[in-house]
């Protein structure tokens, strides 16, 4: 079953990110003001749906801009966003430049195939990326020592990874090789359709401390 939310019909235009409309979006589970947001914006929202369970918005009420309502509507919730020139918004954990799970973190964007700019692409890898996460910082023989590792993978149709390389090692042959075995055995979302592949991800691993 896929858990990657898209809300929203055809993009809007960028200029609709900056005109001021009047928005009344009462505190609500986060999953339900963001549709809302979209029918009252006519924005597509992009973003791996658990990253909304469990998260409460903000109300939102007056007349303003799309981006200050979603900034008014995601204080509290620890996600940001990210409007796109194809008149879309990704939604992401908030985070400098990097998406900390201690203490595994997962360090620059993916790289989608030769596709960098395309919104649904974008926050599919970053779903990918956080599954694959969590998935390896349950094993302690790969969260005990610091290093950094790069992969590259591919996804079949029905989100089940059939194929996962070693771009740049870990140092450690045998880790490599475990940490592979985590990321081909990772439940990832369904992809959306076209998806560019393969995604390359770096990794930075930091020992408990």
């Amino acid at each position: 079953m896929a858990i990657f939310a898209f809300i929203g019909m055809a993009p809007a235009p960028a200029t609709a990110q900056r005109t001021e409309r009047m928005l009344e979006i009462p505190s609500r589970p986060l999953a339900q003001a963001l549709s809302d947001f979209a029918s009252q914006t006519g924005l597509q929202m992009l973003y791996d749906a658990p990253l909304a369970a469990g998260r409460q918005s903000s109300a939102v009420s007056g007349m303003m801009s799309p981006r200050s309502g979603l900034a008014l509507l995601l204080q509290g919730t620890g996600l940001s966003a990210r409007f796109t020139s194809a008149g879309a918004v990704v939604i992401y954990a908030s985070t400098a430049s990097t998406v900390t799970l201690n203490p595994l973190t997962a360090v620059a964007a993916p790289v989608i195939g030769r596709d960098r700019s395309d919104p649904v692409f974008v926050a599919y890898a970053d779903a990918v990326r956080r599954r694959i996460v969590d998935h390896v910082r349950t094993r302690d023989e790969l969260t005990d020592v610091g290093y950094r590792v790069s992969i590259r993978v591919w996804v079949s149709a029905d989100g089940t990874p059939n194929r996962a390389e070693i771009l740049s090692s870990s140092g450690d042959p045998e880790r490599d090789d475990r940490f592979l075995e985590r990321a081909m055995t990772t439940a990832l979302p369904v992809p959306p359709a076209h998806l560019p592949q393969p995604l390359r991800i770096e990794f930075s691993v930091r020992p408990r401390g």
